[in-house]
């Protein structure tokens, strides 16, 4: 089993309902667990009738709950784009670039990145032995999934433009008889090797099932399915695999059952059956959460 358990699906499936009820079930097993929200729409807070922060608090047992500032990492990563640009175009200064910064925020992919720093922090998580992650819907997830490939490509097309700039300066400086720079010393290039570094190994820690499970929340539905079928193949896509389905508010239909186990081939099904009230507080937790074991 990964030690590592994020929890996929279209919005309004009960992600954070079936998170919730995996984290309650893996405290029997395991010393210390860690539930994260990545959700700009937190729901953890009513599940455990608590407020949450983005600090880790205890619930019970050996359950730690926390719900993470989105905007907060937002601002974190306009702050690292900032210092980089301020220290590069330091000379610049006099442009009052400042007018520019605040237009960061705005930018396309900003969130993402952000949902990606949060995803990060937890696989740098060493004191949990499980640790359980809701994420927001399926766009914004797939897309935080995806960033590490992008960036991985975008680093390589980087680094080879950097080792041709390098290469065009050393000819000019050749002519001059100048010092000629190497591509292992050159700042820039360094930055992007280690960069590289991070994103592999994160991206590695996503692909190896040993590591994190990936798990589907859907409804007995078309609408459900049918994103489902979605995610499935961006997954693929990825080279990524599911490790196991939840059926949420499950009805005992059969039928449902049996379409959606043909649909998902060799992926483990599991079902939290339709409840009369809302799943909320430790005791509706921990009464439902062994529904979440494969047997």
């Amino acid at each position: 089993m990964g030690k590592y358990k994020i929890f996929i699906g279209k919005g309004g499936v009960g992600k954070s309902t079936c998170s919730s009820l995996e984290a309650v079930n893996s405290i029997s097993t395991a010393s210390k667990v860690f539930l994260v929200s990545m959700d700009p729409a937190h729901n953890l807070h009513d599940i455990f009738t608590t407020k949450l922060t983005k600090k880790e608090k205890k619930m019970f047992d050996n359950l730690y709950v926390a719900e993470a500032d989105l905007p907060g990492k937002s601002r974190e990563y306009i702050k690292g784009i900032k210092n980089t640009l301020l220290n590069i175009y330091h000379y610049q200064q006099s442009l009052n670039m400042e007018k520019y910064f605040s237009i960061l925020k705005y930018s396309p992919g900003t969130e993402e990145y952000a949902s990606l720093l949060i995803l990060e922090d937890c696989y740098l998580k060493k004191s949990y032995d499980s640790i359980i992650i809701d994420t927001p819907p399926t766009a914004l997830t797939l897309k935080t999934l995806a960033l590490p490939q992008v960036n991985i490509n975008w680093i390589k097309a980087l680094s080879e433009m950097r080792v041709q700039i390098i290469d065009k300066k050393n000819t000019v400086a050749r002519i001059r008889k100048d010092h000629l720079d190497k591509v292992e010393d050159d700042p820039v290039f360094k930055r992007l090797q280690n960069m590289k570094t991070r994103y592999e190994k994160l991206n590695l820690n996503l692909a190896d099932s040993s590591i994190t499970e990936l798990i589907l929340v859907m409804n007995e539905d078309e609408l459900s399915l049918s994103e489902s079928l979605l995610i499935k193949n961006q997954l693929d896509e990825l080279n990524f695999k599911l490790s196991k389905i939840v059926i949420n508010k499950a009805c005992g239909n059969n039928e449902w059952k049996e379409k959606i186990s043909g649909i998902f081939k060799d992926v483990p099904i599991v079902s939290v059956p339709l409840q009369k009230n809302s799943i909320i507080g430790e005791a509706s937790l921990k009464e439902l959460s062994h529904n979440l074991s494969i047997v």
